[in-house]
């Protein structure tokens, strides 16, 4: 079987090479969570150096919700790596959902990670996503130990999908984000705790911010056996516009007894 596979890839390698979107290069002999974007290119690709307020979108110094604004949605914040109008960014998360290139989630998922490290000030959203974040070595080392007190535990859960859509292109591309984002950060990740019980439009396709809100209302229900009572969560999606998804995921968590819920995306449109 290991020799059939290596036989498939050196065909494929040679009639359909994969190269990268940024910069065309070809990519020969890497494992899969290697290719797509090469290394120049992710180096490339802007952070967000400044967070705003999920509500009224302006900046927010410490990265969360403005005191004005937090009668007006569920969410303590909304950490975002990048930008969508970067095109490495645009075409890796077009490419992982409807060309369904799941491998492409490894780097997506590396510039969302290299967004949360890479900052000169940690926040309250740093000490909850690094709560478990031991790793010995270098810059990792000191954020373990500039970390605030001791918060309650961290856990990540990804946008669900419909059944239906589920299906239909065969993996959740946010599990698949929240899955390389928890190990790096020795976090716990818990798919199937929140549930898509409605088949909603695509958001993307709705330009109304209040046709966003009622297109997705009471779209998600929590599982009857969850774990949130008490814990810090953290939603994790590939995109936002308004956060609206992200706000009525957090209600529903909120409600079943989550103490602080944030967002987490790779990338605003």
């Amino acid at each position: 079987m290991k020799l059939y596979i290596q036989v498939r890839k050196f065909i494929l390698d040679i009639f359909f090479p994969i190269k990268c979107i940024g910069c065309g290069k070809e990519f020969e002999n890497l494992e899969p969570r290697e290719s797509w974007i090469c290394v120049k290119c992710i180096e490339k690709i802007p952070i967000m150096n400044q967070q705003v307020c999920p509500v009224c979108e302006q900046f927010s110094e410490d990265n969360k919700t403005h005191y004005r604004c937090k009668d007006k949605t569920f969410l303590a914040g909304v950490w975002v790596a990048s930008e969508y109008s970067n095109e490495i960014i645009s075409q890796a998360i077009h490419k992982l959902k409807f060309n369904f290139v799941k491998d492409l989630s490894f780097p997506l998922s590396e510039i969302v990670i290299k967004s949360i490290l890479q900052v000169d000030e940690l926040s309250e959203f740093h000490s909850l996503i690094l709560s478990e974040f031991a790793q010995e070595s270098g810059e990792e080392k000191i954020y373990q130990d500039e970390k605030k007190n001791e918060p309650s535990e961290t856990i990540l859960i990804p946008v669900p999908l419909h059944k239906r859509r589920y299906n239909w292109r065969g993996f959740n591309q946010a599990f698949l984000l929240s899955k390389c984002i928890a190990i790096k950060f020795g976090l716990k990740l818990e798919d199937g705790l929140l549930i898509r019980k409605r088949n909603t439009r695509p958001q993307t396709k709705i330009r109304s911010m209040i046709k966003r809100k009622e297109n997705i209302k009471d779209a998600f229900s929590v599982a009857e056996n969850n774990c949130i009572k008490n814990k810090n969560v953290i939603i994790v999606d590939d995109v936002c516009t308004t956060s609206a998804t992200l706000d009525e995921c957090a209600k529903v968590i909120k409600k079943a007894g989550a103490k602080n819920v944030w967002g987490l995306v790779v990338a605003r449109r």
